[in-house]
């Protein structure tokens, strides 16, 4: 159970590290209403004004869903989007600590990864589209109203990223863990993305100062290269070799700026050579290949039911 606990946390981890969401929270009420209707039942508790309110998850999942949201993203893909939004934030109700209320219908906002933009923010990235763009996000939260993603009766972890390198990859490959609803299948439309594939190149002192905390703690000799010291199968790098020193693989992209772990390193010349492939970890559903799949016709639940294997969608 710890070993579970521990992979869990290792996803939710990677998934903030992905890129689409900014950690920052609103401080406001949206100009164009959110959702209405019968409340779910469910609530995040949001600090706003100078103090605490309750938001309905409904609205929240609107608040995060107009942030994350693309510009050519049609109706199925905003609602594919809705129902794992919605289903991240009733996975991490339930699966809070209850000790002190006994609930888990409210959460607070700081312990969700959904994270809401500021109207400021919602405004530079959309402009004049905004009204139009929110009333999209509204109607997709509400024709998914109460939908959520389960796996033998249970609220999935819906992991998700960017673009994946050619297919998803499982849990095990990543973390050494099974979950069974998060297994590799193709996604090889994500290879015609335009950031598929990224190629930046350092010099060694560059390097060599971005790591220096690591090489003056190091007690191995010093090494004249920089490798990918170990892998999983798709190229996912476990760990690097700066130089002599083993630096885990989240840290060496996390400094050096990239957008993936699978990464591949050569030395053409005098610099490094740093290839990335893909966008996030690779784990879950990718949102650029749900976006084609839902241009090619297929509905909300038919791309979630491809990303995550053996789950039901349903209120």
């Amino acid at each position: 159970m710890q070993k579970l606990r521990t992979v869990i946390i290792g996803i939710a981890v990677a998934v903030l590290l992905s890129y689409i969401i900014s950690s920052i929270y609103a401080r406001y009420r949206y100009p164009v209403s959110l959702s209405e209707g019968q409340p779910s039942g469910k609530s995040v508790c949001v600090y706003e004004d100078g103090q605490y309110d309750l938001m309905d998850v409904e609205e929240y999942i609107e608040s995060v869903l107009i942030g994350v949201m693309q510009d050519d993203w049609n109706e199925e893909m905003l609602k594919a989007m809705a129902v794992v939004l919605r289903t991240g934030v009733y996975y991490q109700m339930e699966n809070q600590d209850t000790s002190q209320t006994g609930k888990n219908d409210l959460i607070n906002e700081s312990e969700l990864r959904e994270i809401r933009y500021t109207y400021a923010e919602l405004k530079e990235k959309w402009g004049d589209e905004y009204r139009n763009v929110a009333r999209r996000s509204h109607a997709a939260v509400s024709n998914t109203r109460g939908v959520a993603i389960r796996y033998d009766g249970q609220v999935i972890l819906p992991v998700y990223h960017v673009v994946s390198v050619g297919h998803t990859v499982s849990a095990e490959e990543l973390y050494g863990y099974d979950i069974p609803y998060l297994r590799q299948v193709d996604s090889g439309a994500d290879r015609m993305a335009s950031d598929f594939s990224t190629t930046l190149m350092f010099g060694g002192d560059r390097l060599r100062k971005t790591f220096d905390k690591w090489l003056s703690q190091s007690q191995t000799e010093s090494g004249e290269d920089v490798r990918v010291s170990d892998a999983t199968a798709s190229g996912f790098a476990r760990t690097v070799n700066v130089f002599g020193c083993e630096i885990n693989a989240d840290d060496f992209c996390r400094q050096l700026g990239l957008q993936s772990t699978n990464v591949h390193i050569d030395k053409p010349g005098e610099d490094y050579r740093v290839i990335t492939v893909g966008v996030g970890n690779s784990l879950g559903m990718s949102l650029y290949g749900a976006a084609l799949l839902a241009a090619n016709g297929e509905s909300y639940d038919e791309i979630i039911q491809y990303y995550y294997t053996g789950v039901t969608v349903s209120k």
